[in-house]
């Protein structure tokens, strides 16, 4: 029998503590900080990929986080804070989706997508197959995603669930474009976005074998489609009438806009790149933004990894380990023009699965191998100079 807290009221008020500012390092805003945990009833809640492949359903209502090591979706209710239950997805079969996940996406109450290597899926809510393809066979030569790449961060652009925007990467060539596909035409079209260009000088080859680069992301967030990356606070956004990204770039008072470092494009073994690892880490790293619909603000994490020398690391382990980092939040109105940002001191490491819901920030909290939430509710903001508008790219 498992004992579980539903709600830990224990409310921590954490103000600016006077006018905002204070330094770098000080808490620019005024902030609640609750945490919940989720009743998981006789389930074990894998928890083991800190929700790693967890998405929410369209109206933030419940959290489907896929259990690697059973292939099942666990349905959680956010809003009285349970599981709710399991759904059970086929490999092989009728219903078979195919042997290696890759990600799930909600189309709507009746359906979700469900990705696989090479097969892409459309499963109702009973995990019956509706519809199989391939989204490499969608599009002519030049536009479509190839078998080399990998097609990933997919988002719906449309209500009818036939038109996907995602991201395909040929790590090789160091090639990174966004590609919209539309199902019912048959079509791919490719956007090339400067930020990847950017991106290409953080990919570092390892001689014998394999490679390390930075992460991109492709988000839908309060109807907007962005892009974005780890390496850089510059977003673009799709604008469906010109049919193109346009530019958002941003100073902040806090941080570096973006990672600066010089790396070699290829080291000898993986020894060698402990070392360029470790200095990457310590430049500023960004995470994608969150739409909080309530106080209609996006919310978007940065943060800088730290290393202590005198921790030991794991064994057997040659890529050095962080062991805290220095947490940012920066915030824009529903223009993407930022409006606040702050130093987090009550967060040392980098931030876990997040979301907004409720007007407050959710944060993955595994406590003691259950699954929790820290809430923040932020409030008291205070202003920065922005400005953010670049020409569109095509």
């Amino acid at each position: 029998m498992k004992h579980v807290v539903f709600l830990l009221t224990l409310v921590v008020f954490v103000g600016c503590g006077g006018e905002h500012g204070g330094g770098d390092d000080a808490l620019r805003f005024d902030i609640a900080i609750d945490t919940v945990m989720i009743n998981p009833g006789q389930e074990i809640l894998f928890l083991n990929a800190g929700l790693y492949g967890a998405v929410l359903s369209n109206d933030k209502k419940h959290l489907y986080n896929f259990n690697h090591t059973e292939f099942s979706i666990e349905k959680i209710d956010l809003e009285s804070l349970a599981f709710e239950r399991k759904i059970e997805i086929s490999k092989e079969g009728p219903n078979g989706v195919g042997q290696y996940f890759m990600g799930i996406l909600p189309l709507d109450e009746e359906k979700l997508l469900f990705r696989c290597y090479r097969q892409d899926n459309v499963l109702d809510w009973e995990a019956k197959k509706l519809r199989q393809f391939d989204f490499t066979k969608i599009g002519d030569d030049e536009n479509k995603v190839t078998e080399e790449e990998n097609f990933y961060s997919l988002v719906r652009m449309d209500d009818g669930l036939e038109s996907f925007l995602g991201l395909a990467n040929r790590y090789r060539e160091k090639i990174t474009t966004a590609v919209h596909v539309n199902l019912t035409s048959n079509s791919a079209k490719r956007y090339e976005i400067p930020l990847f260009e950017k991106a290409k000088k953080f990919q570092v080859e390892i001689g014998d074998g394999g490679s390390f680069g930075v992460q991109s992301y492709l988000v839908k967030e309060g109807g907007k489609a962005i892009v974005c990356s780890e390496i850089s606070s510059d977003m673009y956004v799709y604008n469906p009438e010109s049919d193109s990204f346009e530019a958002y770039t941003y100073l902040s008072e806090l941080t570096a806009a973006e990672k600066t470092g010089t790396y070699p494009a290829t080291v000898g073994g993986i020894e060698d790149l402990a070392p360029v690892y470790r200095r990457m880490q310590e430049e500023i790293a960004f995470m994608p933004p969150h739409w909080d619909e309530i106080n209609e603000v996006f919310y978007r994490f940065s943060f800088i990894s730290v290393f202590d020398d005198s921790v030991e690391q794991p064994e057997n382990s040659p890529i050095p380990r962080a062991t805290g980092a220095k947490v940012y939040l920066s915030v824009y109105d529903k223009d993407l023009n930022l409006i606040a940002e702050s130093f987090m001191p009550m967060l040392n490491a980098r931030p876990a699965f997040h979301f907004a819901k409720d007007g407050k920030l959710w944060m993955f909290e595994n406590i003691e191998d259950e699954m929790g939430f820290v809430s923040f509710l932020i409030s008291d903001l205070g202003t920065v100079q922005s400005e953010i508008h670049n020409p569109p790219t095509k």
